[in-house]
């Protein structure tokens, strides 16, 4: 029997980078897995990956800022699985403006994409998990810029430091429903979420003391851990996935 026989889980932002290895990660290990992105073409794209490589998947376009999309979602994977069990967050886009040149709408996408559809996507799964009474794990996607200052990106390292404590706050209000939250920070990993080459094909960087770029298989790995009955006295944790890079900072 597979690790996660049984299971049903959503992903979101499935495109060709963490979000996509980990639907594929837990494929592999029997879930049912649910491919969610903005994008039609790279939901069914991902779920067309896991079923290619043996397992079961469907793709779901979604705007998971808008409440009444988000909750679609989640009605599709009742729907054609019947339950939900997992749900990741891992969905965001980013941006290089500072403070002082930032539009408010920029600030407000950013914002949006990943704190107000990690909260719409949590509360819609959170719920039917609930009513399923059987307990359920949702791990966050964090990221090293929301445990320190950064010198761009104004908008995504303030939601990445809000991810940090949402995930706390779940997990206090959903531990007596058996349900456990946590969060995994990558560092720089895989294609940047702003688009462009693969990371790891360049040259190591200096920043990361293991030398060298993170792998989508890095992050996919700790998730499939953490929704893992392996990690069942684990909840209101960060689990760092990068290299050492917040070794350095107070409190590690």
């Amino acid at each position: 029997m597979a690790l996660l026989d049984g299971k049903v889980a959503i992903v979101t932002g499935t495109g060709p980078n963490i979000g996509g290895e980990i639907a594929r990660a837990l494929a592999a290990k029997g879930a049912k897995v649910v491919c969610v992105d903005r994008d039609l073409d790279r939901a069914e794209a991902a779920a067309i990956q896991v079923r290619e490589e043996g397992g079961e998947a469907l793709g779901v376009g979604c705007d998971i800022t808008d409440p009444d999309e988000a909750k679609r979602a989640v009605q599709e994977a009742v729907a054609t699985y019947g339950r939900v069990d997992i749900l990741v967050n891992n969905a965001a886009i980013t941006h290089r403006e500072t403070i002082l040149d930032s539009p408010f709408e920029t600030w407000q996408r950013v914002i949006a994409v990943i704190l107000n559809g990690s909260f719409l996507m949590s509360q819609n799964a959170a719920n039917q998990m609930v009513s399923q009474g059987e307990g359920g794990a949702v791990v966050n996607i964090a990221s090293t810029s929301g445990h320190m200052g950064t010198k761009a990106g104004i908008a995504y390292a303030t939601a990445k430091a809000g991810i940090l404590n949402f995930t706390r706050s779940m997990a206090l209000q959903l531990a007596e429903h058996n349900i456990r939250v946590n969060s995994v920070t990558p560092t720089q990993t895989g294609i940047p979420v702003a688009g462009g080459k693969s990371r790891w094909e360049g040259p190591p960087p200096d920043n990361i003391p293991r030398g060298r770029w993170g792998k989508p298989s890095d992050q996919a790995q700790a998730v499939l851990f953490l929704v893992s009955s392996n990690a069942d006295f684990i909840t209101g944790t960060d689990l760092k996935v990068d290299g050492g890079v917040t070794a350095g900072l107070a409190g590690g």
